[in-house]
């Protein structure tokens, strides 16, 4: 029995979903490593930030892991009840992952946060009132961004024929879809040219990765039983996702709701065209590029290699790192309904971003998620920067002649 234990309510522990969490809550010893990490480096020693939120927000105590740590021990001792302050507290967050990243006792601090997010929009008082808006257009247009159905696929090019059925699957996600149609064709230009036999769902509908987030867990369990089944009509072996956030959800939170493996195999579209061997880059691209690591694709798939090995496979491409990569890459300040809840501070964390990367000196900036390329395009704006901000997939194709 944990010491969490002995002071946990039986019947809060059954009504709230973050009594699944029992053991991580008491490991939480709040040293705040989710903060920021202290090292000993002559002559004065240092301190690294690690949480985005911390240094973009008014910087209280619950905006960091340890505080919702604290939280959630509350609601389980019963001290506390849920209030719409709390809850925007706890929607202060871009589920990033770098606290579980640092965390020295080993909490899976994004569990945790979602799982207390599901807690808070039982209680009444979450989600905050976009994720509400995203709920009400998904129900009506089957996409959390208001536009209307057919709108999703206006950026199919009419001369591109598809079976209905096909061994490899590309889903494409709202995001390219409605709002970076340029990444997805860049993704159908890119499989045709390694002749891939694709398709795509004529009739997709949003992944509900914005709903698993922000705790609207009855939408995100609906929208994953519907997908899932449109899936298994195209006959796929293999789904292909220019979205981690759509990998992400897929991979790690289907099978949790439906209890089985899904019966296809998953891979973000970076890592499917490095293994092929018939996709030939064919013109140098002149350029000094700087990575960004999508955190749905880096510490959530933990896949950070790829990218870069498919970046560096491109002619005439220099790569340079920003100091903070791979796992301790810096959040791009979009996911976890962050954007859409707070974007003032959302755009302040990608102008940071934007800010390491320049550092490089770099002409491109560049990552594998349509989301990132949504934010850090808009922060290199603000900043009047030099930079270019693309995503891999249009880097690719820039090395392709005609």
């Amino acid at each position: 029995m944990s010491v969490t234990s002995s002071y946990v309510v039986p019947e809060l522990k059954k009504k709230y979903r973050i009594g699944a969490y029992e053991d991580y809550l008491s490991w939480c010893k709040n040293c705040k490593y989710c903060k920021e990490s202290f090292g000993n480096r002559e002559p004065f020693g240092f301190a690294k930030g690690i949480c985005p939120v911390w240094y973009h927000s008014p910087g209280f105590e619950t905006v960091i892991a340890s505080g919702k740590n604290q939280i959630a021990r509350g609601l389980l001792f019963g001290r506390i009840k849920p209030t719409p302050e709390m809850a925007r507290d706890v929607y202060i967050c871009s589920t990033c992952g770098a606290c579980k990243e640092w965390c020295g006792a080993l909490v899976d601090t994004v569990s945790v946060i979602e799982a207390l997010r599901a807690d808070l929009v039982d209680a009444g008082v979450g989600p905050m009132p976009r994720h509400k808006e995203f709920d009400e257009s998904v129900k009506k247009n089957w996409n959390p961004y208001a536009e209307p159905f057919e709108k999703k696929f206006a950026w199919i090019p009419p001369e591109l024929k598809m079976a209905k059925k096909a061994d490899v699957l590309y889903f494409v996600g709202c995001t390219s879809a409605l709002r970076l149609p340029e990444i997805a064709n860049s993704v159908v230009k890119l499989s045709k040219l390694a002749g891939i036999d694709f398709t795509v769902l004529p009739e997709e509908i949003c992944c509900g990765s914005v709903f698993f987030r922000t705790g609207l867990r009855d939408t995100a369990e609906y929208l994953t039983k519907k997908v899932v089944e449109m899936v298994h009509q195209t006959g796929a072996k293999t789904v292909l996702f220019s979205c981690p956030g759509c990998y992400r959800t897929f991979s790690l939170d289907y099978p949790g709701i439906l209890k089985e493996p899904l019966g296809f195999e998953m891979k973000h579209i970076a890592e499917y065209l490095l293994e092929l061997d018939n996709l030939k880059f064919n013109k140098e691209v002149k350029a000094t590029v700087t990575y960004h690591d999508p955190c749905h694709l880096g510490r959530h798939m933990e896949i950070y290699e790829a990218p870069r090995e498919f970046i560096e496979k491109i002619p005439g491409v220099k790569l340079m790192e920003m100091e903070r990569n791979r796992r301790v890459a810096y959040c791009c300040g979009a996911g976890g309904g962050l954007r859409g809840a707070f974007p003032d501070i959302s755009l302040s964390i990608a102008r940071e971003r934007v800010e390491e990367a320049q550092r490089t000196g770099s002409q491109i900036l560049t990552s594998a998620c349509p989301f990132c390329k949504l934010n850090l395009k808009d922060a290199v704006g603000q900043l009047s920067s030099p930079m270019e901000m693309i995503d891999i997939v249009e880097l690719a194709l820039r090395a392709v002649k005609g």
